[in-house]
C-alpha cells in the first residue's frame, strides 16, 4: 500500500480496531437497518417459481416474462394524507396505481414503493396499509426504498402491469362518443376528507372483480377510451380526458346521481376508491351496461357527449340559459400540457 501524498513511501498500517469502529458507524451502513421494517411487513416471496433471485432483498425485482405491452404507473401521495392518515396513505398508494393500470385495460403485476419517514412507528403504519392493499388485491410488493430517519414524511408508489388485450387510451375518445361514469357508490367519505372509501371494508373478491372489469371491457370492445378519476375528481378528470383526446365534453349534471345523503358538489370533486370515465360509441352502450351489471354493485351513468369544440361544459338543462352551460375548461388554456397528438 502506497502513500497517496508520497507514492515512494508506504502507507502506515491502519489502526484496525479504530477503522472498524468508524466503519460500523458509517451512516450508509447503519441506515440499512431501516429496511428491516419492510422486510417484516412483506415476508412473502413473490414469484417463488423463479427461484431465490425472485425473493425480496436483491437489487431489483425479478418478474416472470410477459406477453404483450407493459404498463408502468407511479403516484406520489399527498403530504397531508401521509401525515394525518398513514395507514390509509399506504393503502391508497397501492390502490391509485392499480386504478391507473386498470384505466388502460391492464392487469397489475407488482408494486414498489419509496418511503421516507421521521420515525419508525409512522413508517410501520404506512407499510401496514401497503401490505393490506397488496394482499387484498393480490398484487405483491416486490421491492422499494425505505428511510426511517428522514426530516420529512413522504410516500411514492409505482406499479408495473401488462396489457394482454386492447389498450384503453384517453386519446382515443372522439366527438360523438358517449361519456359514461363508472363508479362504486357503496361507501362513505373517510373522515372530513374528499376520499370516497368504498374499498377498505369490502370483500377482497368483490374488489378483485371490479379491478379486472376494465380489462374485460377493453377485450369485449364495448369501451375504447378511459381515464381513472384522480384527485381532481370527476370534473378535473373530465378536463384531462378532453385535453388528451383533443375534444370537448358536455356534462349533464342532472344525469349524475350521488349516493343518498351525498351532495352533488363533493361527489363531483371527490377521489373515489373505484371510479372511471369511459368513452363508448352510442351503439356500444347496451353491451357496456350488460357487462357492468354482470360485475355487480357498480353504478354506470351516461353523463355527457364528447364534442368537436374543445371545452368542458357543465349543463343543468331546463331553460334556454341553462342549456348553454358553464365552461369549466377551454382547450385554449393548457391544463396538464399533455394535449392531443397532432
Amino acid at each position: 500500500m502506497t502513500n497517496p501524498e508520497n507514492p515512494a513511501q508506504p502507507n502506515p498500517a491502519p489502526d484496525l480496531p479504530a477503522l472498524a469502529a468508524r466503519l460500523r458507524r458509517l451512516p450508509g451502513l447503519t441506515g440499512k437497518a431501516d429496511i428491516q421494517a419492510p422486510a417484516a411487513a412483506f415476508p412473502h416471496q413473490p414469484f417463488a417459481a423463479l427461484g431465490p433471485a425472485a425473493a425480496l432483498g436483491d437489487d431489483a425485482a425479478l418478474l416472470p416474462e410477459q406477453n404483450g405491452p407493459l404498463l408502468l404507473a407511479c403516484e406520489g401521495l399527498h403530504p397531508a394524507l401521509v401525515a394525518d392518515d398513514p395507514w390509509f396513505a399506504g393503502w391508497c398508494g397501492v390502490l391509485v396505481n392499480l386504478s391507473d393500470i386498470a384505466a388502460m385495460g391492464g392487469t397489475p403485476l407488482a408494486v414498489v414503493d419509496s418511503l421516507w419517514c421521521r420515525d419508525a412507528a409512522h413508517g410501520e403504519r404506512i407499510l401496514a396499509g401497503l401490505r393490506q392493499a397488496s394482499e387484498v388485491f393480490g398484487v405483491p410488493v416486490v421491492g422499494g426504498h425505505t428511510n426511517l430517519q428522514s426530516p420529512y414524511d413522504a410516500l411514492a408508489v409505482a406499479v408495473l402491469g401488462r396489457a394482454s388485450g386492447p389498450v384503453l387510451s384517453a386519446r382515443a375518445a372522439r366527438p360523438g362518443d358517449h361519456c359514461h361514469l363508472l363508479i362504486d357508490p357503496a361507501g362513505a367519505f373517510r373522515g372530513t376528507s374528499l376520499c370516497w372509501d368504498a374499498a377498505t371494508t369490502a370483500q377482497p373478491g368483490r374488489l378483485r372483480r371490479q379491478l379486472a372489469l376494465m380489462a374485460e371491457l377493453a377485450a369485449d370492445g364495448c369501451v375504447h377510451a378511459a381515464k381513472d378519476i384522480s384527485m381532481g375528481g370527476l370534473v378535473g378528470t373530465a378536463a384531462m380526458f378532453c385535453e388528451a383526446a383533443g375534444c370537448g365534453l358536455q356534462l349533464e349534471l342532472a344525469a349524475i346521481h350521488p349516493p343518498q345523503g351525498v351532495a352533488l358538489e363533493p361527489w363531483l370533486t371527490c377521489f373515489p376508491s373505484f371510479g372511471f370515465l369511459l368513452a363508448a360509441r352510442p351503439e356500444q352502450a347496451p353491451r357496456l351496461a350488460e357487462r357492468v351489471a354482470a360485475c355487480g354493485g357498480l353504478l354506470l351513468e351516461r353523463m355527457g357527449t364528447f364534442t368537436e369544440e374543445r371545452r368542458l361544459v357543465l349543463r343543468q338543462g331546463g331553460t334556454q340559459e341553462a342549456e348553454a352551460g358553464e365552461a369549466i375548461w377551454r382547450g385554449t388554456v393548457p391544463l396538464t400540457g399533455f394535449g392531443a397528438l397532432s
